[in-house]
């Protein structure tokens, strides 16, 4: 036997043993949710990526019912509160930006989603309590009638330019962009290019879409927005476009984690792990929004964190949101 044979060989029953048991653990899987019938899904997502993401499981295990549960974060987390202080939680699988606050009051517990091992680690929890469902890039937007492309600033810091005074928008509440960006570059450094920015005459207007609309019509020249809402007005032909080159991109992250009590526990690891593959995140991208699942978006997509120099906000800012609030306050004032 030469060398590479014996090489090649061990490593071939390994891939072939790994296959063999992973599709023994499908079928158990598979006898227990067809007995179960049915999965309950909390989503903090847009309906329309729920629903799509929702009907493209059941087409593929018919025999489950996807009952999918659409809420804010705020509101969802309240009733699984209430689920747990009444003793009996209802959730099989839940996804939310503020799920780092559900995992505090003890109502998930790890699972490590089989697809979550080709993903970087920046968007997965090492403890499995979450992985990445989706993404949202904070980018700096611009009017691009307004702006002539060589006029552009290229990071955050050149926002405290004169110039762009009175030319900014934003929504009032980006508390946990703030914490991100506080994080990213250390305090001292982040308050002073707040503080640049604070004195800007910020144009303020509730929603990432009204900001972005409010744009696309001339009201401001700069805006900070999603970057895929920016990528799919220009496509549309608004006259949008985002800066590459700011360091960081901050970037939330819609977490989904694993009830600790599933009333479906066999359907739960499918959806689960549907939801956390190539499959189920084509259907996620499909249907308008951003993945962090290597491989799903085109390669020549602005939008591929590989590209950019990404930071996701961290759990602890999210359970110390309060902070960021009045940080926000302290920096910017009274806003309308």
């Amino acid at each position: 036997m030469n060398v590479r044979r014996r090489v090649l060989l061990p490593a071939l029953l390994l891939m072939a043993s790994l296959s063999v048991r992973a599709e023994a653990q499908e079928a158990d899987l598979v006898s227990g949710a067809k007995a179960e019938g049915r999965v309950v899904w909390y989503s903090g997502s847009n309906l329309g990526m729920a629903q799509a993401v929702s009907n493209a499981f059941e087409k593929k295990y018919p025999f489950i019912k996807v009952d999918l549960i659409r809420s804010s974060d705020e509101r969802m987390l309240n009733r699984i509160s209430t689920e747990k202080q009444a003793g009996k939680i209802l959730f099989d699988v839940v996804n939310s930006q503020i799920l780092p606050m559900m995992y505090r009051i003890n109502v998930l517990t790890p699972y490590r989603v089989p697809g979550a091992g080709v993903m970087d680690a920046k968007f997965k929890d090492p403890n499995g309590y979450w992985v990445g469902l989706h993404i949202n890039h904070f980018v700096l937007g611009y009017n691009t009638k307004m702006v002539p492309r060589e006029q552009l600033p290229h990071d955050w810091p050149d926002l405290s330019d004169p110039k762009w005074r009175g030319k900014i928008g934003m929504d009032p509440e980006e508390f946990d962009w703030l914490g991100a960006m506080m994080e990213y570059f250390g305090e001292e450094k982040a308050r002073k290019l707040f503080g640049g920015l604070a004195r800007q005459e910020i144009r303020w207007a509730k929603g990432h879409t009204q900001v972005t609309q409010l744009m696309a019509a001339g009201e401001f020249a700069l805006s900070l927005t999603f970057g895929h809402r920016a990528e799919a007005m220009k496509k549309s032909g608004a006259p949008i476009d985002w800066v590459r080159t700011t360091r960081p991109i901050i970037v939330s992250v819609s977490k989904l984690g694993f009830s600790a009590a599933p009333p479906h526990p066999n359907a739960a690891r499918l959806l689960a792990n549907f939801l956390i593959s190539k499959e189920g995140q084509t259907e996620v991208y499909k249907n308008g929004n951003t993945s962090a699942f290597p491989g799903i978006l085109p390669k020549d997509s602005p939008l591929d964190p590989a590209h950019l120099v990404v930071h996701p906000i961290s759990p602890k800012i999210t359970l110390d949101l309060n902070r960021y609030v009045k940080e926000f306050d302290e920096i910017f004032g009274p806003r309308r």
